[in-house]
């Protein structure tokens, strides 16, 4: 095992871990060749600093131990594993500065960022720079929205208002809509929000405003807070109406009448199983070449033997048997990595802002 020193530039987050850790299987013979280099580079998008940065830093300090473990699994070097994390907040600035980083560290694999409002952001950065895999943290806008449209419902509501995120608008529309429609429930308006630096969401209140709903769904808003507080001005608050907020959530005050929606899965979890499902997928493909590892990586999670541990599936590869690696935070993954069946907190608060564990339940996308 080989640890190279970190890497780390003036005023960034940085921290570089290379690790010696062939990934191949039986006697490590070399995979196709494309992109391969004999390293494995994988960057992760995660809160380093500032107010949220505690889930962050765990799931960097989580990630750091689990590939010396994915290298003391191993017993040769001809594929190395390296870890590049970078820092990322709010900014949209700082979020593609914090991508183009990993891209110059030639990264085979991106994990992150944790908000759906990023993820679409830097999928379409990944997606223009030819073959990175990109293993988001958060699940698609309609997986979501299907989701929520169940849950409003079995909630009582049949009258709902959507209000989404600029990115994932129409595709999220669609989905809800569809959804409710197929149980019974209506969606009586549809609002796009874009970021606005005033904070004022007028036009999009009166849309909400105007229909007679019961809920209010809020789903990937950049700072659904701020539209919180926009509704209450207006008399359509938590106070008089149930708002959902989806994605986002950290920033959002625990208030009767708000449900958060949250990952039931730590962040950590959620690095760390993306960290060995792309680990496993390049042990499969015995090559760290993207286009080839990508094309493995249902297949880690989809084989005959049942394996919750990077170690224990690597031995059953190298017997030759399909695996099926058992993640702690989503129960199965897309062909392209994309998190499904995604086990989630539906929370509900108390008026002191404590979780109110007796109307808070698990609902699971599909």
């Amino acid at each position: 095992m080989r640890l190279s020193p970190a890497s780390v530039s003036p005023g960034r987050a940085w921290l570089i871990l290379a690790l010696a850790a062939c990934l191949g299987v039986s006697a490590c013979s070399p995979g196709p060749v494309g992109d391969a280099d004999g390293e494995l580079v994988i960057g992760t998008l995660l809160p380093l600093t500032g107010d949220n940065s505690e889930p962050g830093i765990a799931a960097r300090k989580a990630i750091d131990a689990k590939v010396v473990e994915i290298a003391a699994a191993t017993e040769f070097d001809e594929i190395q594993v390296r870890l590049v994390h970078a820092d990322v907040r709010t900014d949209g600035k700082l979020l593609t500065a914090a991508v183009e980083e990993l891209i110059a560290n030639n990264v085979d694999v991106v994990i992150g960022p944790p908000t759906l409002s990023q993820n679409d952001a830097v999928g379409q950065q990944l997606a223009a720079t030819g073959t990175v895999i990109h293993l988001p943290l958060a699940e698609s806008s309609s997986g979501q929205a299907r989701m929520m449209a169940d849950a409003v419902l079995a909630d009582g509501h049949t009258a709902l208002a959507l209000v989404a995120g600029s990115a994932t608008a129409s595709e999220a529309a669609t989905t809800f809509t569809e959804r409710l429609s197929e149980n019974g429930g209506t969606l009586l308006t549809s609002v796009e929000v874009g970021a606005t630096e005033e904070g004022r969401f007028d036009p999009e209140v009166a849309a909400v405003a105007a229909a007679d709903s019961t809920a209010i769904v809020l789903l990937g808003l950049e700072d659904p807070q701020r539209f919180i507080d926009a509704l209450t001005e207006a008399g359509l608050g938590p106070g008089s109406r149930t708002v959902y907020v989806v994605g986002n959530t950290h920033s959002v005050q625990p208030t009767p009448g708000v449900r958060l929606v949250e990952s039931a899965g730590s962040l950590a979890d959620q690095v760390v199983d993306r960290l060995v499902i792309a680990s496993l997928a390049s042990a499969t493909a015995g090559t760290d070449d993207p286009s080839t590892v990508a094309a493995q990586l249902s297949s880690v999670v989809a084989g005959d033997t049942i394996c919750a541990s990077f170690a224990n599936c690597l031995k059953e590869l190298r017997e030759n048997r399909s695996v099926a690696f058992s993640a702690t935070a989503a129960n199965a993954f897309t062909a392209d990595g994309q998190p499904t069946q995604v086990p989630y907190r539906l929370l509900a608060f108390t008026p002191d802002g404590q979780v109110n564990e007796e109307l808070t339940r698990i609902i699971t996308s599909s």
